[in-house]
């Protein structure tokens, strides 16, 4: 009822009772209204929430799970890692063994070489001094090809068995070897 339905006389007090009821009770729709949205609300993050916690213990789960499955295989590989590693100690012990016995042998190699140089050396000019005899040998033939040869021609000819004239008759004269590069 609006304020122009109102009767004018007591029963005024009642219908200002009443209005205020009315408006209270709206009020209290409103308010009803409010709290039960922030009320379904309330339960969605509630759930919500169960169900991330739920979620992050889960993953914390395998998580953990994964993590003691690595440190096993870790562990197991570890131990071939450092077998390996002593065993690669043991052959760099070898070969620093080795390497100090090539050391030493590099060194014999160096002094039998340095003597092989030596007698190369001693050969080298022994070999030139035959070679300059070989030239004075063939010197001495050549001279006495040259003395002995005009007057055996001679006598050649009377020869019938010696057709030795050809179309090299005789030395050309001494050898002289070219100079070689030193």
């Amino acid at each position: 009822m609006g304020a122009k339905d109102r009767p004018a006389d007591g029963d005024s007090q009642y219908y200002e009772v009443k209005d205020e009821a009315d408006d209270a009770q709206r009020r209290a729709r409103r308010l009803e209204l409010i709290v039960y949205a922030s009320l379904v609300a309330f339960v969605v993050l509630a759930v919500y929430g169960f169900w991330l916690i739920t979620s992050l213990t889960r993953d914390v789960s395998q998580l953990t799970e994964e993590i003691s499955s690595m440190t096993r295989v870790v562990d197991r590989d570890m131990s071939a890692i450092v077998r390996h590693m002593e065993a690669m100690e043991g052959r760099m012990v070898d070969i620093a063994g080795s390497t100090a016995e090539m050391e030493q042998s590099v060194a014999s190699i160096s002094e039998d070489t340095g003597r092989m140089s030596t007698d190369i050396g001693s050969m080298t000019r022994d070999t030139e001094v035959m070679a300059g005899s070989v030239i004075g040998m063939q010197r001495d033939m050549w001279s006495l090809n040259r003395n002995v040869g005009g007057p055996m021609g001679m006598m050649n000819m009377f020869n019938p068995l010696s057709g030795q004239g050809g179309p090299y008759p005789g030395s050309g004269g001494p050898y002289r070897p070219p100079s070689a590069p030193r």
